[in-house]
C-alpha cells in the first residue's frame, strides 16, 4: 500500500505554482465526455435500454458486460503515456473526480465496477511517479447530488427523440 502526502500538511508560507487539469470521464461516465460508450445506445425506443449516465450503463449493460467494457475504457482513457504528456507539459496538478460507488458498490455498480479502486490506485502511482499532485473530487454519491449525469445518475428527467424541422432524425435529447 502506498502513502501520499497531503497538501494541508506543507508548509503555510509554500509558494504554489499550478498548472492543472481534469481527469473527467474515467470514473464517472457523462456521455459529453466520453460519447464512444454511449454510441451503443442510440435509436433505442425502450427506455431501460437507454444508458446516460454510469448508474444507467451499469444498469442496462449489467455488471459483467459493464465491467468488461469499463475495464477497457480505464486502460484506453488514461495510462502511463498520458500522464508522462501531461509531466512533460509541466502540469503539476490532476483533479481526479470519483464516485462513492467505486469504494461501496451499491445497486447496479455491484460488480460492474470492479477495478475502478484499483486503477485509481494506478493513476495515484503514475502521479506520485511524475510528480504530479492530484485533488480527489467526490463527483458523484448515492442518489445524486443534482440530477444529472456529472453526479452518476441522471433523475427526474423526461428523454425525448428530438424532432427535426417537425420530422424525427433519431437525436436522443432530455428536457
Amino acid at each position: 500500500m502506498v502513502t501520499y502526502t497531503c497538501i494541508t500538511k506543507l508548509m503555510k508560507n509554500e509558494k504554489w505554482d499550478i498548472r492543472g487539469t481534469s481527469l473527467g470521464g474515467l470514473f464517472v461516465l457523462e456521455p459529453w465526455i466520453t460519447p464512444s460508450l454511449f454510441y451503443q445506445f442510440l435509436n433505442q425506443n425502450q427506455k431501460n435500454k437507454i444508458a446516460l449516465d454510469i448508474y444507467s450503463f451499469c444498469d442496462v449493460l449489467g455488471s459483467k458486460e459493464g465491467n468488461r467494457q469499463l475495464l477497457s475504457h480505464y486502460r484506453h482513457w488514461f495510462n502511463e503515456t498520458h500522464i508522462q504528456s501531461l509531466s512533460n507539459k509541466k502540469i503539476t496538478h490532476l483533479r481526479i473526480p470519483v464516485g462513492d460507488w467505486m469504494f461501496q458498490p451499491y445497486g447496479p455498480y455491484i460488480g460492474c465496477t470492479n477495478g475502478s479502486k484499483e486503477y485509481l490506485d494506478y493513476v495515484m502511482n503514475l502521479c506520485q511517479k511524475y510528480r504530479i499532485r492530484v485533488l480527489l473530487d467526490l463527483h458523484g454519491v448515492k442518489e445524486s447530488q443534482n440530477g444529472l449525469d456529472n453526479s452518476g445518475k441522471s433523475a427526474n428527467m423526461e428523454f425525448i427523440v428530438s424532432p427535426s424541422n417537425k420530422e424525427r432524425d433519431s437525436t436522443l435529447t432530455f428536457l
